[in-house]
């Protein structure tokens, strides 16, 4: 039935849009009148307050018509006829006139059938309202074909045939609360303001992040600002008590006026069963800092810790509580200048069966990092210039896929990880070639990409003797800082003949200074074919014997190579030094020439 009255509705609807027409306002006295625009697009579209409208049309256009008839008979008698341009118009306003009776009634019954004539009533009236105020100011006045003013109306529609009036407050709550999620909390906040609806839409949002740095300037921060924050959270998290928060993020240089309200803010995300904790207290100058928050496990309870699955601590230290069970569903764990005991430490990562992500950056461990249980979910580990007595770190995490590592030397490791697939690691001190060579194979024996920032001391030109293997390596990255022995570049092939699958290298040198290096005829090193390879990257490359017997010996022992990319420009370490780089050029493609198959691909870059 309602599908019927839809299509009848439709087909009414198109014959009054082609029932357009404007008459000559004083007929009576001519033969003639002028077809040109009904002038009624401004009725609103398919609803009740346009079906009531045409309607009352309708019947005022067939009662006009009517009267017409009756006055222009007792005016001219039985005998005469009425003048052309009255039928005319007589016969336009009856057509015109049913035909908008039939499409008001067809809309009152659409209506009425799709959500009740009351409720429907009622929301239409209020766009009615404003369509009237918009139509009364957009009509005015034109002259037809005889030079008469009539009225006319220019104002558009607000909506065309087919559309629906949606507002925000129709949408599903999830939409709603991902709209929110993209606004900052200041933005979603001042949405309250917008009318008595809006009050307290924003509250619908289950995340809530303050920011300290968006309430004070830049380059400062004063008690003022302090005090401003602390009101501004209160006054946020008021209306939302009773109310789920699913995610709370506190971000504030660190100030011990802080810690009462930094416990209050704790136990209010423990009783509105928050599962995503973050609190980054670190202060822009944290070198000078001493005093950390002491984070409160005591007010999170046994609930709270079952709970969580994200934690967030910067600046803090924690001492365990002696009934700590864990946190058996907690996902991702992030530590940043965190001073705690190695037992605390061990404890609570042993507490946490079900990590994903573990990030351990700038910590005060005070000695080494050993987890005792474990971790079978854990799939990303990352340590950053931690300070450990001893650079040690024991993990057993059978599923890790990443691991990646920033210190001062190189670690003692004791990582069981058989899915282990990327491994960075970067150190900052002097790091003689050889050891590294032999402990990062066996501590990574199953990974696949190899990324190694450190100033290497290479101490011989020849290969390496009994150094370890690398059983899957395929991409190796190798970020060379200063100072390592220019001329003896060429035992960087050893790192070739450990990954017997290797298929890409990239070496990037940082090297600015060639004066003290003599020309000499190339050296040459045992053949050991690359099978393999297929991918040669070099950067910092400025011509010296070295890189050009590692170029060489790399090109003449790859028979499936494709690509050979050089480039003479520094890409790490000192970019200013960019003198040589035609020099570095030339040699690149005279100690290449005749020695690269034709399918070989050669770039070269020189600035």
């Amino acid at each position: 039935m309602l599908a019927s009255l839809r299509a009848v509705s439709t087909v009414a609807h198109g014959t009054e849009a082609r029932m357009h027409r404007r008459r000559y306002m004083d007929a009576l006295d001519a033969d003639y009148v002028i077809v040109d625009d009904y002038g009624y697009d401004y009725f609103p579209g398919p609803g009740v307050v346009g079906g009531l409208l045409r309607l009352g049309r309708g019947v005022e256009l067939v009662g006009g018509a009517l009267r017409r008839v009756k006055n222009s008979r007792e005016r001219l008698g039985e005998d005469e006829s009425m003048p052309l341009g009255d039928k005319v118009v007589v016969v336009v306003d009856v057509v015109v006139g049913v035909t908008s009776i039939v499409v008001g009634a067809c809309d009152l019954a659409v209506a009425a059938c799709e959500s009740g004539l009351a409720g429907y009533g009622r929301r239409a009236l209020g766009r009615f309202r404003g369509r009237f105020i918009t139509a009364s100011a957009g009509t005015g006045t034109k002259k037809n074909m005889v030079g008469r003013a009539v009225r006319s109306d220019h104002r558009k529609r607000t909506r065309e045939k087919g559309e629906y009036d949606v507002q925000f407050h129709d949408l599903p709550e999830d939409v709603q609360c991902i709209v929110f999620s993209k606004l900052k909390l200041k933005e979603a906040v001042r949405t309250s303001v917008l009318s008595s609806k809006w009050k307290n839409t924003w509250t619908i949002c289950p995340k809530v992040r303050f920011d300290g740095s968006e309430m004070c300037d830049a380059y400062s921060w004063v008690k003022h600002d302090t005090r401003q924050f602390i009101n501004n959270v209160k006054e946020v998290l008021k209306p939302r008590h009773g109310m789920v928060v699913e995610t709370l993020e506190i971000k504030i240089e660190f100030d011990r006026s802080l810690v009462d309200h930094l416990d209050n803010w704790i136990s209010f995300a423990a009783a509105s069963w928050t599962k995503n904790l973050a609190l980054d207290l670190a202060p822009k100058r944290y070198g000078t800092s001493t005093e950390r928050y002491m984070f409160p496990f005591e007010l999170l309870g046994e609930e709270t810790m079952s709970r969580l699955q994200q934690i967030q601590l910067s600046f803090v230290s924690f001492k365990l509580p002696s009934q700590f069970s864990g946190f058996p569903k907690l996902k991702r764990l992030d530590l940043f200048l965190l001073h705690v005991t190695r037992k605390d430490l061990q404890d609570m990562l042993s507490g946490c069966s079900k990590l994903e992500w573990l990030s351990i950056a700038r910590c005060d461990l005070e000695d080494e990092l050993i987890v005792d249980r474990p971790l079978p979910h854990l799939l990303y580990f990352r340590v950053e210039h931690c300070k450990m007595t001893k650079i040690k770190i024991k993990l057993h995490a059978e599923n890790l896929r990443t691991y990646i590592y920033k210190g001062f030397e190189l670690p003692v490791h004791t990582i069981q990880a058989h899915e282990l697939k990327v491994a960075d690691i970067a150190v900052t001190n002097f790091t003689d070639f050889e050891h590294a060579l032999t402990v990062l194979p066996e501590m990574l024996t199953g990974v696949e990409k190899l990324t190694l920032q450190a100033p290497l001391e290479l101490r011989s030109p020849e290969l390496l003797k009994n150094s370890s293997k690398f059983a899957q390596l395929k991409h190796l990255k190798l970020l060379l800082n200063r100072p390592f022995i220019i001329d003896n570049i060429l035992s960087l092939a050893s790192f070739l003949r450990a990954a017997s699958l290797i298929e890409d290298v990239e070496i990037h040198f940082d090297i600015d200074d060639l004066k003290n290096v003599k020309t000499r005829p190339l050296r040459n090193l045992p053949k050991c074919q690359y099978k393999h390879l297929r991918n040669i990257y070099i950067t910092g490359f400025k011509g010296s014997p070295g890189q050009a017997e590692l170029l060489v010996h790399a090109v003449e022992n790859a028979p499936a190579l494709e690509v050979i990319t050089i480039d003479t420009s520094n890409r790490v370490g000192n970019h200013l030094s960019q003198n040589v780089g035609s020099t570095g050029a030339r040699i690149a493609r005279s100690c290449l020439e005749g020695k690269i198959s034709p399918k070989t691909k050669l770039h070269i870059w020189s600035i």
